[in-house]
């Protein structure tokens, strides 16, 4: 173990000594190194500074030579350039001369031509002054001819003028006479005529209103006999639900009453009936209401016009005609009646009809606004009417005629 110890201590001493070596070696090299760059950098940098000074001397040199060369030529130079310039002035100054006799000559040749032309021009304008005056004086002549003969023609013409209105003044004045008294004649017969179809259509209108006035008896006559089924028809089903003593509790309050509206109710068995309310009519189109439990006669509608020209009796006592309705306790089965089909709306013909007949007449603007509806609505219904001769159009208002009926 011993001898192993000693073996790896003289190897590190060796090894320590040959690192030694081996770093004193690379100092050296080292160093060596830095001496020969030094050594070599100072060399360079004598060898720069020896070259820098021969350029500068070759520089100075060739800078010394070349002035001297150009002080050389500049004095030739000046010379030849003196030179050129007088010989240049020299050649102006003969050009300009030429130019100059050149020019004086032309101008002389000008001056005479000219001269000759002035001469000529004078000759010319003299000679068109006198044919313009023998013109002027032609003219003149010529004019004084046209105006005697205007003169003369225009006497004829007024002289025939005259002969002519003497001879047409009586003649028109005879046919505007005539004129009048046909125009006349034509306005009182047209004023005859249309007093006769007043009269005429005056009677029409208070025959309708008598007729409608006696439809309308006849319908409220039929409903009060329907009213009377209805009311006997109710004591019969109240005797058969209740007995006697609801029937005279029933009958009681409806006797006082001149002409209660109450809807039909089918005898269909002895459950209690429901009775639905009837829809009131417009004032536009009367319709009687259809009744199930007994048969009664059905009215035509009236024309439009017929109706808005009516009482307004009837139609206050459909609206304000009250509504009877019996109810009972919940039994096995009740019966329903269905209620009558609402009338139909009136279409908008018949509208601008009536209100044409209310408003006795009115231009396009007024039937727009009154009515609400737009420029082509108007017009689609007036020419419609139009076409089926009920309203007439005059000066830019439209007319309901007297014997017209939708």
């Amino acid at each position: 173990m011993t001898a192993l110890y000693d073996q790896w201590q003289a190897a590190r001493q060796l090894r320590q000594s040959e690192v030694v070596n081996r770093r004193d070696q690379v100092s050296a090299d080292l160093e060596r190194w830095q001496t020969d760059r030094l050594t070599h950098a100072v060399q360079l940098r004598q060898d720069l500074d020896q070259l820098m000074a021969d350029l500068r001397a070759n520089t100075t040199l060739w800078l010394a030579q070349t002035t001297a060369d150009r002080a050389v030529q500049i004095l030739p130079r000046q010379q030849a350039r003196q030179d050129y310039i007088q010989q240049l002035q020299a050649d102006t100054e003969v050009l300009l001369a030429t130019y100059q006799a050149d020019r004086e000559i032309c101008a002389a040749e000008v001056r005479d031509k000219l001269a000759y032309d002035c001469q000529v021009l004078q000759a010319t304008v003299s000679e068109l002054r006198l044919e313009i005056a023998q013109e002027l004086r032609q003219v003149q002549q010529q004019v004084a001819n046209i105006q005697a003969q205007t003169a003369v023609e225009l006497a004829g013409y007024r002289q025939e003028q005259a002969m002519v209105r003497a001879e047409l003044l009586p003649q028109l004045t005879a046919y505007v006479e005539d004129l009048q008294v046909q125009v006349q004649a034509t306005l009182k017969d047209l004023t005859t005529v249309r007093q006769q179809a007043a009269v005429v259509n005056q009677e029409q209108r208070q025959s309708d209103r008598a007729a409608l006035t006696d439809s309308v008896d006849a319908m409220f006559t039929e409903l009060a006999d329907f009213r009377h089924q209805l009311q006997a028809q109710r004591a019969q089903l109240s005797h058969v639900v209740w007995g006697s003593a609801a029937v005279a509790q029933t009958l009681a309050p409806h006797s006082a009453t001149s002409r209660p509206a109450v809807t039909s109710v089918p005898a269909r068995g002895p459950a209690p009936a429901k009775v639905a309310p009837k829809a009131a009519p417009k004032p536009v189109i009367a319709k009687a209401a259809p009744a199930k439990a007994a048969p009664v006669a059905k009215v035509a509608p009236a024309p439009t016009a017929m109706v808005k020209t009516a009482p307004a009796r009837a139609v206050a006592a459909t609206r304000s005609a009250p509504v009877a309705t019996v109810t009972a306790p919940a039994v096995p089965a009740a019966v329903a009646v269905e209620p009558p089909p609402a009338p139909e709306p009136p279409s908008l013909e018949e509208v601008v009809y009536n209100y044409l007949h209310l408003a006795q007449g009115a231009r396009l603007s007024k039937i727009e606004t009154e009515l609400g509806i737009n420029r082509f609505q108007a017009v689609d219904a007036l020419r419609s009417l139009i076409q089926k001769d009920l309203v007439v159009k005059q000066d830019r208002t439209y007319l309901v005629q007297e014997e017209a009926v939708l």
